[in-house]
């Protein structure tokens, strides 16, 4: 909790600091030519055998007024196809499922002087809520759970455009002990 409080305090003094010397008005004019959207899938690590097959849905603003390789977005991640385990005792065969939703918002910061033309490395760093869902069953018995937090969310990745509209966006994103691989 300790370093989550840190994070977000650093985290709003610079984007406060930021914000702070843009004129409103600036930043919100034009916003339809710098806004976009991306649509990702990926597989997070849930601690069980098989990984979740997760889609993430990204809403994002370029904010050149503020600084030009600073953007904001707002992306909202879910499970399509669950984590799972079996586990097999002398009661019999057990099946752990695990699912994920996530919403979250993140500042963005990317570097695009490569030597490469048009691939841009990026990092995000933002807060997040998280709600897993765990599912436990045998031939007996069966058991569910569920736990939610906001956590801080980081996540570090490259874009490579490849026409004025299209991209392909690679990353790995962390939040409440969830790693997640997007393409």
């Amino acid at each position: 909790m300790k370093k989550l409080l840190i994070a977000s305090a650093v985290t709003a003094g610079f984007l406060g600091s930021a914000v702070a010397h843009a004129d409103v008005s600036t930043v919100l004019d034009g916003w339809q030519d710098r806004a976009y959207g991306q649509a990702k899938i990926g597989t997070t690590d849930m601690g069980l055998d098989d990984n979740a097959l997760t889609v993430t849905g990204v809403a994002g603003l370029k904010t050149p007024s503020i600084h030009p390789m600073l953007a904001f977005e707002a992306d909202l991640t879910f499970t399509i196809a669950d984590a799972e385990s079996s586990f097999s005792s002398s009661m019999g065969s057990t099946k752990v499922e695990a699912s994920a939703f996530s919403l979250g918002g993140y500042a963005v910061a990317s570097y695009d002087k490569l030597p490469i033309e048009n691939l841009t490395p990026f990092v995000r760093a933002g807060l997040a809520y998280t709600s897993v869902d765990v599912t436990a069953s045998n031939s007996f018995a069966s058991a569910s759970g569920d736990d939610s937090e906001i956590d801080l969310g980081l996540t570090a990745g490259v874009k490579y455009q490849v026409t004025e509209q299209l991209g392909v966006v690679a990353d790995y994103t962390t939040v409440s002990e969830l790693d997640t691989l997007n393409v």
